[in-house]
């Protein structure tokens, strides 16, 4: 016979359990002399630490989806810590390449992800757009932003900048003359 008598465990029981198990939990966490190492948001083993290498200024990882971005190309010139992107107009950009760029400062080389490397004076044509330089706070942060505005000329206050893909760079060339 059902008579509406209720035989499970009261609210009380429950609440008693529940902070026994946080407390458990916590305890068996991090020590009071113990803190955590902070954990990147963006961190992986794949890409190296930071930005900035050298004069190379890149975006955070992962990597984006790819979009409907511009083409870029101009040729590759060093200038001090100003990694610049130089069209056929003779404008000149600092750039900003995808997660995963390093520096090779022995061989004066841009190395990509995949392990292709661009060579000072060289043409490059990949996909990216151009930004000025406070739109990059949201994409690579602050560091990258000032080197960014350093390095901008003063007519143009702009960055060429590679979509952050692994596939970004598409084409590597001598340049012109050379």
């Amino acid at each position: 016979m059902i008579t509406g008598e209720y035989k499970g465990a009261s609210l009380g029981t429950l609440a008693v359990g529940l902070t026994l198990a946080v407390g458990l939990v916590v305890g068996l966490g991090v020590g009071d002399d113990e803190q955590p190492a902070p954990a990147s948001p963006n961190a992986d083993a794949a890409f190296p630490d930071g930005t900035i290498e050298g004069p190379v200024m890149r975006h955070l990882p992962p990597f984006d989806a790819a979009s409907d971005a511009a083409e870029i190309h101009g040729t590759l010139v060093l200038e001090g810590e100003c990694l610049l992107l130089v069209s056929l107009q003779g404008s000149r950009f600092p750039i900003v390449w995808p997660a995963g760029t390093t520096w090779d400062a022995e061989g004066q080389a841009v190395v990509l992800h995949s392990g292709e490397r661009v060579v000072i004076d060289r043409d490059i044509e990949g996909t990216g757009g151009y930004a000025d330089t406070e739109q990059l706070v949201g994409w690579s942060g602050d560091e990258v932003a000032a080197r960014a505005d350093s390095c901008v000329d003063d007519d143009i206050d702009e960055v060429a900048y590679l979509e952050n893909t692994p596939d970004a760079v598409q084409h590597v060339m001598m340049t012109h003359g050379s």
